[in-house]
């Protein structure tokens, strides 16, 4: 049943993050300044020097009136930032974590996504991930967390704001490469390569490439079942396996125009939804499973991109081009049971074409200014089966079968579906400074459209509608540009659909609206005290308008449908700071914070008749606290120690509606304790040093398990306990 699929077989830093060393810090994040000598000059980067590219410009972060977290190549390597959810544990306000199927759970300040909705942008080099943005990412320059809805600049499918990993990019001035493995607790074999190649005084190429297993954390106990047989599963359910490639080429073609392509390829071998059960609220957090098989998730991505820049002097004119192929595989034991009851073999195919072209003005002048078109297609196509067993006789009062009778089993199908959605958008932006003040606006117009066909029943449904996003910006710089104050307004959107099933009666798929927010922040960001001291803050008001959720309604006929709905409007709002402290040229302090309130609005009621109003919408955490400790101390002429301690704590939220189950609030300490020089670096890495249980999302769901006699269950993905890990680099 379980078939793996087919594989499918300048300086030229360019000019994105590279016209400076930021590589030192980061801005509204806990963060490690890189130490330099004294004689040399300044002992930290400051913020005016760390340079990003939110705006799809060269900007310092003081200069961008909105939040923006960027993490830099020095704070992931020190902070040992390997997955989704290590970013999330590090960002206040940010609730970000694989699912158990490997989709992102993202949502900022408490807007994005939580089960088949996206809400947050994820992006490698400006293209946006749909099907990989969970696969391991590697050899970035700095990741950019935009926080607030960027459908002006971005789209649909950025309701709450965006990821962006910046890729180092390929450099004509010297070969250089990295070499870094990992090992440790749980069999982790990692290792990973960087290899920078020049071909001509204008001409590189860059590698990266990866290969990890980890036997993980979860069992599965092969319990007996009722007819005295047991499962053969390995013991290891949590086993993974992940291989990855990207190479990248960069260089001019012509005077004026650079060129910038790179190719991925990612091969992941992963447990699929190995869910810990609770069957109340009183969470016990177990690390061994009762499932008839290990379920597993094959998933494999190739994927091109293109980017031409042409300098036409007082602008230049930028082409990006995407395709992204990606095959996967899940199968489910849905009953979450050892006996062979209810299983799900669901293979999905996604292809998605995206193309860009904008216009940006250059030049130092007080008008700034950005123009361009956009448009994606985005395919998903499914062929899923249910197996029902024979075994499930011996739960509905029927006998016990016997091991060779519970082999017999009827396939359903289950969701034969294609999902075709299509966008076409144009967006302007444009600011300009009047001294100390600068003004800046833009505008979004996207035209979207969506597809659905449910191909056993026949049933298929279409929407579309054109969006209008607009933002607005004030921001007056301070002390010489060390600080800003702005206020913003801006709109966004994701985009409706269909889920699988329609009501009774209806021949049509039961479909939801595109789900809408506006946003209102001021803020605040500063250096004092000789620019030891970088602090940011701000608070926000969002406006939300038919939030979508995956929940469970009622048709008219009394029948249960699951899926996405539109289920109301809400109101939330929040602060959020972040305070890095330089104390010496060895020890840098950080302290990040951020709360977010919010509720549903008088007057929502869900379509099975539940009124919600005033009550909290699940999924957000209240609040949230990162600091963190950096300690760099010159040992030798050669030799540095260094050391680092990361304390985050993560707020409850709600997991269900009408909020009768909540995720509890956890704290979780990360260290790291090293030597290194210029070629080396040796490390020890202690994830979760208190050992803390905790489930990184939980959620209700529908219950397949016929011995817990509730029709829904609360289901939670199991967070990583202490883990003990060994890391040694070399650069060459």
């Amino acid at each position: 049943m379980t078939t793996r699929p087919k594989s499918k077989g300048r300086d030229i830093a360019m000019r994105i993050g590279a016209s400076t060393a930021v590589i030192a810090g980061a801005l509204s994040a806990p963060a490690t300044a890189q130490p330099v000598d004294a004689a040399e000059g300044s002992v930290v980067e400051h913020a005016a020097d760390i340079i990003v590219t939110a705006r799809k410009r060269e900007e310092s972060l003081l200069e961008i009136p909105e939040s923006i977290v960027a993490l830099s190549q020095d704070t992931i390597e020190r902070a040992n930032i390997k997955t989704l959810d290590d970013i999330g544990f590090a960002v206040p306000n940010l609730s970000l974590s694989v699912r158990t199927d490997g989709v992102p759970n993202a949502a900022i300040r408490g807007v994005g996504s939580f089960g088949n909705t996206q809400g947050v942008g994820f992006y490698l080099d400006d293209i946006q991930l749909f099907s990989d943005a969970s696969a391991r990412f590697g050899d970035v320059e700095r990741i950019e967390i935009l926080k607030g809805p960027q459908g002006t600049l971005y789209g649909g499918s950025n309701i709450g704001g965006a990821v962006r990993f910046v890729a180092v990019r390929p450099s004509s001035a010297e070969f250089s490469g990295r070499i870094k493995g990992v090992a440790g607790e749980q069999d982790i074999r990692d290792l990973e390569a960087t290899l920078n190649i020049p071909l001509s005084p204008d001409w590189a190429v860059r590698l990266f490439g990866y290969t990890v297993s980890d036997n993980g954390y979860l069992n599965n106990s092969n319990p007996p079942r009722v007819n005295g047989g047991r499962g053969t599963s390995s013991r290891h359910l949590g086993r993974s396996e992940e291989t990855g490639v990207r190479v990248a080429i960069a260089g001019a073609l012509a005077p004026g125009l650079d060129l910038y392509a790179s190719v991925r390829w990612n091969d992941l071998d992963a447990p699929n939804n190995p869910w810990g059960l609770e069957p109340d609220n009183d969470f016990e957090y177990p690390n061994a499973r009762n499932f008839s098989f290990n379920p597993r998730l094959y998933r494999e991505t190739v994927a091109g991109t293109l980017e031409l820049n042409y300098d036409m002097g007082g602008a230049a004119l930028t082409s990006l081009t995407s395709y992204t192929d990606t095959s996967l595989e899940e199968n489910m034991d849905l009953d979450i049971s050892p006996e062979y009851v209810v299983d799900l073999h669901r293979p999905k195919d996604y292809k998605i074409f995206t193309q860009e072209l904008r216009l940006t003005s250059q030049g130092s002048g007080p008008f700034e200014w950005l123009a361009g078109l956009y448009h994606l297609h985005y395919k998903e196509d499914t062929d899923a089966t249910l197996f029902l067993y024979d075994s499930g006789d011996v739960l509905g009062g029927g006998g016990i079968p016997t091991p060779e009778q519970e082999q017999s089993f009827l396939g359903i199908p289950f969701e034969d579906r294609l999902r075709d959605r299509k966008q076409y958008a144009a967006f302007a932006t444009a600011s300009y400074r009047f001294g100390a003040l600068e003004v800046g606006g833009g505008v979004r117009v996207d035209h979207w459209k969506v597809y659905t066909i449910n191909r056993d029943s026949g049933f298929d449904g279409t929407q579309s509608k054109t969006e209008f996003l607009p933002r607005l910006s004030l921001a007056y710089y301070l002390n010489d540009e060390d600080a800003n104050i702005y206020a913003t307004a801006s709109r966004g959107f994701e985009p409706g659909g269909f889920n699988l099933t329609n009501f009774g009666g209806v021949n049509e798929l039961f479909g939801y609206g595109a789900e809408k927010t506006t946003n209102y922040e001021l803020g605040f960001k500063g250096q004092f005290f000789d620019r030891k001291v970088l602090f940011t803050t701000a608070v926000f008001l969002i406006e939300y308008t038919d939030r979508q959720f995956e929940l469970q309604t009622t048709d008219p006929d009394g029948n249960i449908v699951e899926g996405i709905l539109n289920a109301g409007d809400s109101r939330q709002y929040g602060a959020e700071f972040d305070l890095n402290w330089f104390a010496t040229e060895h020890l840098t302090a950080a302290l990040s914070g951020g709360i977010v309130k919010a509720e549903w609005k008088n007057g929502t009621v869900l379509d099975n008749g539940t009124d919600i109003s005033g009550l909290r919408p699940p999924y957000m955490k209240t609040s949230s606290l990162v600091g963190s400790l950096s300690y760099d101390q010159p040992v030798s002429d050669d030799w540095n120690i260094q050391a680092r301690v990361q304390v985050s704590y993560n707020g409850k939220f709600q997991i269900d509606l009408p909020n009768n189950y909540q995720n509890p609030s956890h704290t979780l300490v990360n260290m790291r304790l090293g030597v290194a020089s210029e070629k080396i670096d040796v490390a020890l890495n202690v994830e979760n040093l208190l050992n803390k249980k905790h489930y990184t999302d939980a959620t209700l769901f529908p219950n397949f398990n016929p011995f817990i006699p509730q029709p829904s269950i609360v289901i939670g993905t199991l967070g990583q306990p202490r883990l003990i890990t060994g890391s040694v680099s070399v650069k060459f």
